[in-house]
């Protein structure tokens, strides 16, 4: 349920994740893949295909094919690009660093990104063109369905990251700056995003989150909780608030066969 409008029934969450249907498998000489399909695309998605993702890697080395930004944390600026990623230790003394370079077609991603550091402390860049036009992105600020679409993003995205675990405690925290829109309705946005987590078990948990726009001005605050229901069937409510005042209500049921 929104405040926009009535009850509503999705293959897809407000917060950008997909239901899909997916296959993992092994090739020689010890490579992997990864492919799945989306139930339902979003609509007025940037990213129009049915595949989510499909790629090839050598983990921890090397990825090719459909993914996603390896982009701070993975929740702000969250695009399925076409391209090549590398990851390595060996160029700053132990540093963990991934580069990618992608090529997702016309109106769509293209360019570089890089992201420097550990899950404790990293930051990330991207330059390049129309990052931030998927549904999976900005969901702290807009509905999936309220992206721009294709022609659409920023030119350049900059963003830094940080986490912690204490006891039962997950706290993590990033900053992400979008400036050069494509067009006029893609203005710069500073966003700064906050999370807390309290953890029983591993799919037991809550957490609450604020996220500021400081272009606009507005406040976000949610709470989203999990509960394993069952071996196979996780139901995670949540809440969302806008500027103090009731933004979504829902639940999503999660289904791992």
């Amino acid at each position: 349920m929104t405040q926009a409008g009535p009850t509503a029934f999705r293959y897809y969450s407000l917060f950008g994740r997909h239901s899909t249907a997916s296959l993992r498998f092994s090739l020689e000489p010890g490579f992997t893949g990864f492919i799945s399909q989306k139930i339902q695309r979003i609509p007025h998605d940037g990213d129009p295909d049915q595949l989510d993702e499909a790629y090839v890697q050598d983990e921890g080395i090397w990825r090719i094919g459909k993914q996603y930004m390896p982009f701070g944390t993975g929740e702000i600026l969250r695009d399925s690009v076409i391209g090549a990623r590398a990851d390595t230790t060996q160029i700053l003394e132990g540093i963990p660093m991934t580069f990618m370079v992608c090529d997702s077609g016309s109106e769509r991603q293209r360019g570089v990104m890089a992201h420097v550091g550990s899950r404790a402390l990293g930051g990330s860049f991207a330059i390049g063109r129309h990052w931030g036009i998927n549904g999976t992105s900005l969901t702290q600020i807009r509905r999936p369905e309220d992206t721009g679409g294709l022609g659409h993003g920023w030119e350049q995205v900059y963003g830094i990251d940080a986490s912690r675990l204490l006891g039962r405690f997950f706290l993590q925290a990033e900053a992400v700056h979008f400036r050069q829109g494509a067009t006029k309705s893609d203005g710069d946005h500073t966003i700064f995003d906050f999370n807390v987590t309290v953890s029983q078990r591993p799919l037991d948990w809550l957490t609450f989150g604020y996220t500021k726009d400081a272009s606009s001005q507005l406040t976000f605050f949610r709470v989203r909780g999990s509960v394993e229901l069952t071996e196979n069937v996780i139901l995670q409510p949540f809440i969302r608030f806008r500027d103090a005042r009731l933004w979504d209500l829902g639940a999503e049921v999660r289904f791992k066969i």
